[in-house]
This record gives structure tokens, sequence and C-alpha cells, in this order.
């Protein structure tokens, strides 16, 4: 594993590792195509998913439990194929020795991946290009207060405490996100604080592996 193509799949997909045993040869075809849709037209409506699970169980195929994860997994697979330069026998190599794929999926993402890469390559970067980005944030930290029902809760207050409970009231504060996108439209996200953190801790590995990345001597060329 000592190109950065199989580094980086590996430390992306490595959540996803335990979903591919449910991956058949029909289930990948159906996932390929829907992740070539995806790259093509930068969303993926629910109507492609739908007529992909149709596809599957007309033929007679089982649906796997946990199909969006494998399509999650696929995806983000092919994107970093296309912005990796990869040669064919690594591509194979990283897909059967670390991912564990049966050598029938080997094949067909291979061949896919590499046949119609310029096609793939060309599209996919069109899409980015088009793709509307936050022009302005906004957020605020919100709290819910539950008072738990029972026998304790009646006439029975408690005091302040430092365990999120509050005459008791459950407290759980959430962080909400306000994005104002280039094209004029506006997304709201609510976040739990365990995944605010999560995402805090993202951001912070990501800046540190882009400042490490600028201090090599290859880069201070550009």
């Amino acid at each position: 594993m000592s190109t950065n193509f199989r580094y980086t799949v590996v430390k992306t997909i490595r959540p996803y590792v335990k979903f591919f045993p449910q991956l058949t040869k029909p289930v990948m075809r159906v996932l390929i195509q829907v992740s070539v849709h995806y790259i093509e037209s930068s969303k993926c409506s629910p109507e492609v998913l739908d007529l992909a699970l149709n596809k599957l169980t007309h033929a007679g195929h089982p649906i796997p439990e946990n199909f969006c994860e494998l399509f999650a997994a696929i995806l983000q697979i092919m994107q970093i194929f296309l912005r990796t330069p990869v040669k064919p026998e690594e591509l194979r190599d990283c897909l059967k020795q670390d991912l564990r794929f049966s050598d029938e999926c080997v094949e067909d993402l291979a061949k896919v991946l590499h046949n119609h890469r310029s096609s793939l390559t060309k599209n996919y970067v069109e899409a980015k290009q088009l793709r509307s980005c936050a022009k302005n944030l906004q957020w605020r930290i919100n709290i819910s207060l539950s008072i738990p029902r029972g026998p304790s809760s009646a006439g029975n207050k408690k005091p302040t405490g430092s365990d999120g409970e509050r005459g008791g009231a459950v407290v759980t504060p959430t962080i909400i996100l306000h994005f104002q996108l280039s094209d004029g439209r506006y997304r709201t996200l609510e976040l739990p604080l365990a995944m605010f953190h999560r995402l805090r801790y993202n951001v912070a590995v990501l800046l540190s592996e882009m400042q490490s990345l600028q201090q090599r001597a290859v880069m201070k060329k550009f």
C-alpha cells in the first residue's frame, strides 16, 4: 500500500468494508451504472435509485440490506480513481487485496474505469464546475428541553447538574448550520453535538494534511 491511490482508497472506504460480502456481480453492475450517472450529472435523483433497485428485483436478484452504503463506497472509489494517476494492475490489486472484492467484481469495475476514463474524467470535471458552492455560512446552537415522564417527574424537581439535566429536564444541544449557495438557494443542516465534533476533527485533519503537502519541495515550484 505504497501509493497515494491505495492509501486514499483504504482510508476513505474502511467504514464500508464490512458491507462488501453483500456485493455480487449483478449488484456491482447496477452500482456502477448509478455511480456513472451521478458522476456525469452531479446528482442522483431518487428515481435513478428506484430504477436500479427495480432492475435487481425484476432480474430475481436480492437487494443488499446496505445498498446505499455500497453505492457510497463504489462512487467514492470511482471519484478517487478519476482524481489520481493509477496503473491498471494497481487498481486491481487495491480492489482485490485491500478491499477483498471478488474477482468478477474487480474485473467489472476495473474494465469500466480504464476503458472509459477519458470520458468519465471530462464529465466529472464539468459536473464539479456546475455544482453550487457555499457563499455564506451562519450557525447557531439550538437547545432542546425534554421532560422525562414517570413517577419521579411529578412534583420532584432535580437541581441543576452538569450531566445534561436541568430541573429534571434533559438538555439536548444541536448545531444549526445555515448555508447560502452561489446560485441563491439556502440549505440548513442540524447536527448533533457528537457529529459536529467529528466534523471539526475531520476539518482539522484536512487542514493539517494540506499544510504538510504545501511544505513539500515539489509544491514550492508552483
